[in-house]
């Protein structure tokens, strides 16, 4: 597993130091070369400049599911206050309840090593309640890899998802942030990639 498994959002004392955990992860992850991250999800070489990838965006983690909302409000809470942290925000996962039939959501913000990461977490419940911590971990923690414009992200998504074992799982053209982006899942794995075209704003979710 590439990606820290965590089964739950951290509660009480544990979200703290978990927290610190998870960004000393991000921040070692954004020096992931992009052609290795291009390598690790294809499971072959991809140039990175012919496909007009500029570079790694952010890095995402899953850290885990949520039983009730006050959970959720009190690890943002946390991380909020955590001095480490800026340019936070925050919103309503848009995959989780088309993709996996349960509600999310995503908290975006700056180390203070300048990385952009991403934390997200599902409530616990239904189908996405019974699917294991690892796949879970794999279906939503992934690397973000930066497009030259926003017009390339949808025709580089769709050749992309020509490959065998590789499916379109989103797309979003200009969000509220001005952000286009759109998420492949690789399905002999369920590892997902993004690519995003990040607009002008800073921050902003998958």
């Amino acid at each position: 597993m590439l990606f820290p498994v965590s089964e739950a959002i951290p509660t009480g004392a544990d979200r703290e130091p978990v927290l610190q955990k998870f960004l000393d992860w991000a921040d070692g992850a954004h020096d992931t070369p992009v052609p290795e991250v291009l390598s690790a999800f294809f499971g072959q070489p991809l140039d990175a400049r012919t496909l007009r990838i500029t570079g790694l965006h952010h890095v995402a983690l899953y850290i885990g599911d949520y039983r009730h909302e006050t959970d959720f409000e009190d690890w943002l809470e946390t991380v909020r206050a955590c001095p480490r942290v800026g340019h936070v925000t925050t919103g309503p996962s848009h995959i989780a309840p088309r993709a996996y039939g349960t509600p999310g959501h995503w908290i975006n913000l700056r180390t203070d090593l300048g990385n952009e990461v991403e934390l997200f977490t599902c409530r616990r419940r239904d189908i996405w309640a019974e699917r294991p911590a690892e796949q879970k971990t794999s279906l939503m923690s992934h690397f973000g890899l930066c497009i030259d414009t926003p017009g390339h992200v949808r025709p580089l998504l769709d050749f992309l998802a020509s490959f065998d074992g590789i499916r379109l799982l989103a797309y979003a053209p200009a969000d509220e942030l001005g952000h286009t982006y759109g998420h492949l899942l690789r399905e002999d794995t369920d590892r997902v990639l993004e690519l995003v075209h990040a607009g002008t704003e800073p921050g902003g979710p998958a």
